[in-house]
């Protein structure tokens, strides 16, 4: 923004301002002489009021006072009887006095306004000197949240890779449980392919028996079709896709993912799924990985206690907090649970009590539940082992 230049006379030096004043009633002076000399007529003191009216507004008040006590010099020297003498007649003192009082009227009046416009001027540089900070600081703020807007963006792709990682992480130990589940369908399959060319091989076949099995062959080839998508929809990078879920269908697909996982490491796991749970806005991926993280941590919990005490209860119940209704899940495990001053770093990133654990499981998955507007928190139990439980706003409370 560009500031006006101020006028060269705008600050005057000192002796600037005084020489003007001392020359503008030696002016005035020659020219009411001149003036005088040819018209013949009364001094044209009035000229008087112009100069100090000029070294006023010019030097500022005390120019101008210096012009009202030189002209009042001036003015009875030159134009009072007797002439050229500073010792008036009585009866020419008003007249003395009255042009000293209104050479200092026109003085003062000279002088405000002199420093009326001063401060106008002062505070209309300093405006635009605010204006142009303020100019300036909206440019560095507008950069500054379109540096953030980048940054944002880029924390939350990191934060999608990480997730992509830690799921991919999760899926690697339940290797052996998604081998067992896709091959047990599969063996179903073969030994019912089996049993029906036996059938067809003997005459005339038993028709009944041959749909039966060919029946089950369906079943069962759904059975290890439904868990390669779940597997595939886990390990795949998708974009977050919320729809309306059912928390009880999130534990059952879990489940079956992790059932020969649970069984090898000899871990029972025992549900509690309310029928009255309420429908969540949320993406099925995420929430599986949310839900599956905290089950695999749970049986990593309960390795170092004896089998028949290695228990995981699933939880799934409706609940109200602050007038909102919510769904809630909890998985509890029988392990060693938590020092209680570790609370506040089981969400860490980078923090893990696990020897081979990289730290991201927990923080990522509570990230995933507080992207989807609810909480995740870790509780001691009051025996062994720990609560995770997490909550989501009911689906007609998240899609108001």
């Amino acid at each position: 923004m560009l500031m006006p230049k101020p006028l060269l006379w705008s600050k005057p030096s000192a002796v600037m301002r005084y020489a003007v004043a001392v020359i503008s009633v030696i002016l005035t002076l020659l020219l009411a002489r001149m003036l005088e000399h040819y018209w013949q007529t009364t001094p044209f003191v009035s000229l008087f009021f112009c100069a100090i009216m000029f070294s006023a507004w010019f030097g500022g008040l005390r120019a101008g006072l210096l012009a009202i006590g030189l002209s009042v010099l001036v003015f009875d020297y030159y134009f009072l009887q007797p002439l050229h003498s500073f010792l008036p007649n009585l009866n020419e003192l008003p007249r003395l006095i009255l042009f000293a009082i209104s050479g200092l009227i026109v003085g003062l009046l000279s002088a405000a306004q002199r420093s009326a416009t001063e401060s106008l001027r002062e505070a209309r540089d300093d405006l635009a000197a605010k204006v142009d900070e303020l100019r300036r600081t909206n440019d560095a703020l507008q950069e500054e949240i379109t540096e953030r807007n980048r940054a944002q963006q880029a924390l939350h792709k990191v934060q999608a890779d990480l997730a992509h990682m830690t799921r991919l992480t999760t899926m690697g130990e339940l290797t052996a449980s998604i081998a067992h589940e896709v091959n047990q369908p599969l063996t179903a399959v073969l030994n019912n392919a089996n049993a029906c060319l036996d059938l067809l091989m003997h005459g005339a076949p038993n028709l009944g028996e041959v749909r039966e099995a060919l029946t089950e062959i369906i079943d069962d080839a759904d059975r290890a079709s439904a868990v390669i998508m779940r597997v595939r929809q886990l390990a795949k990078g998708a974009p977050i896709e919320k729809s309306l879920l059912n928390l009880n269908d999130i534990v059952n697909d879990v489940l079956t993912l992790a059932r020969y996982e649970s069984a090898a490491r000899q871990v029972a796991i025992r549900t509690e799924l309310s029928e009255g749970l309420p429908l969540v806005l949320a993406d099925q991926v995420q929430l599986q990985q949310v839900l599956l993280n905290l089950v695999v941590n749970g049986m990593d919990a309960m390795s170092a206690v004896e089998a028949s005490r290695r228990l995981l209860i699933i939880c799934g119940r409706r609940e109200t907090r602050n007038s909102t209704s919510e769904a809630l899940i909890s998985v509890q495990d029988a392990g060693i649970g938590f020092k209680s001053e570790e609370v506040d770093r089981l969400f860490e990133a980078f923090y893990t009590t696990k020897p081979q654990g990289i730290g991201m499981g927990l923080a990522i998955s509570r990230s995933i539940i507080e992207d989807h507007g609810g909480h995740l928190w870790a509780e001691q139990n009051q025996r062994s082992g720990a609560t995770f439980s997490f909550s989501l706003p009911a689906a007609e409370i998240a899609k108001s």
